[in-house]
């Protein structure tokens, strides 16, 4: 089989899944006891936290990690969480944002909550809005697009909003690939998960700009601050920062080898279609994630083929399926036309990607197109 959905989900790695056994069995108490074995685990969800801030290059006297069950339930802590402490009333979002980001926010919004959406160019990239007065309390984008790849000007952003404004970041997809400017921009909210860099599916954290205050969304025991009651896990809050440091000691090399398979398969997308296959990913994005479209073809039932056929998973980008006429709000944004939106491929990678795995793509996209028999 061949993987090509990184973006999705990351494989766990071989050395993260060879400690699980022996973590289970050690950090096994509950580190909210009074025992010694407790002890032992609170210590190691204190070290995992200094290790995480140190991956993001964040001061430890600036911030507090949150540990949460993955990036959706952290950005819904970290949007409603704020929005309901501070009694926000207007929130400017990045209308590309995951649903995981969107959701939080109409919720809101049928709430009373003003919302604006920052537009996009045609490559996807927010254009920052006029000043407002008084400027926005609050800001919400991603840092890189889960579809596209493209990372947004965040920099601009903040200078649009101004000082005073909350910027709160999705950072799920440049986590491990790209650098977070926390200090540089001022980011008082950031999000990031362990799926995507090959760490265990259940965990994730909410990255706190100390002084912030949030109204809890899951109530309890009142571990973590008040902030987020339940049992923390400490086996996966380990891994998840060992996973972090594995993706961040190397991220330079990385992100070069990754940018080279991005090229190659550029280069080849480009050959094949003599030029006709529109192209949602820029080379200035994040550089696991090349998405493109093939016209007349539906993109659902094109990875379903490659899938079933011959053993190759993509992703398609978008909530398009053959049973669904909805297509991606990301390229809707991007004022790419519904009947291409539907025919979008998404294809991304990994730390164990070859030039293989895309030589195998490439020779089974042509046979996967003339067993195609729908239509978009």
């Amino acid at each position: 089989m061949f993987y090509l959905d990184y973006a999705a989900a990351c494989p766990i790695r071989l050395e993260i899944a060879e400690q699980y056994s022996s973590c289970c069995r050690r950090y096994f108490a509950n580190p909210h006891g009074g025992t010694c074995f407790a002890e032992e685990c609170r210590r190691v969800i204190l070290d995992a936290e200094r290790r995480l801030l140190g991956c993001l290059a964040i001061p430890e006297e600036s911030a507090r990690v949150i540990w949460c069950s993955g990036g959706t339930e952290a950005l819904n802590l970290a949007i409603a969480g704020l929005a309901e402490f501070r009694k926000i009333d207007k929130i400017v979002y990045d209308s590309t944002a995951h649903p995981a980001m969107l959701e939080p926010l109409k919720k809101l919004g049928r709430n009373g909550t003003t919302l604006l959406s920052l537009s996009v160019d045609q490559q996807g990239i927010l254009q920052p809005f006029g000043k407002e007065n008084p400027p926005p309390p609050f800001l919400c984008c991603c840092h890189g697009n889960n579809e596209t790849g493209q990372i947004q000007p965040l920099s601009l952003l903040r200078k649009a909003a101004g000082e005073k404004c909350i910027f709160c970041i999705d950072a799920v997809q440049c986590f491990g690939r790209v650098s977070l400017p926390w200090e540089e921009v001022h980011i008082d909210l950031a999000v990031v998960s362990s799926r995507k860099i090959g760490g265990p599916a259940s965990i994730g954290a909410l990255i706190c700009r100390k002084g912030l205050d949030l109204t809890a969304q899951i109530l309890g025991g009142g571990q973590q601050y008040g902030l987020r009651s339940g049992t923390l896990d400490t086996v996966a809050i380990k891994l998840f920062v060992d996973s972090a440091e594995l993706a961040c000691l190397n991220r330079s090399k990385e992100a070069k080898r990754l940018l080279e398979l991005n090229q190659y398969l550029r280069q080849h997308i480009e050959k094949l279609s003599n030029g006709q296959w529109p192209v949602f990913s820029s080379l200035k994005g994040v550089p696991d994630i090349f998405s493109f479209a093939i016209p007349g073809y539906e993109g659902a039932l094109i990875a379903r083929i490659l899938a079933e056929k011959y053993q190759i998973l993509i992703g398609t980008g978008s909530a398009c399926s053959a049973e669904s006429a909805q297509t991606s709000h990301v390229l809707k944004a991007m004022g790419v036309p519904d009947k291409i939106a539907r025919c979008q491929l998404r294809i991304s990678f990994g730390y164990a990607t070859t030039k293989d795995n895309l030589d195998a793509f490439l020779e089974a996209l042509p046979n996967a197109l003339k067993e195609f028999n729908g239509s978009p």
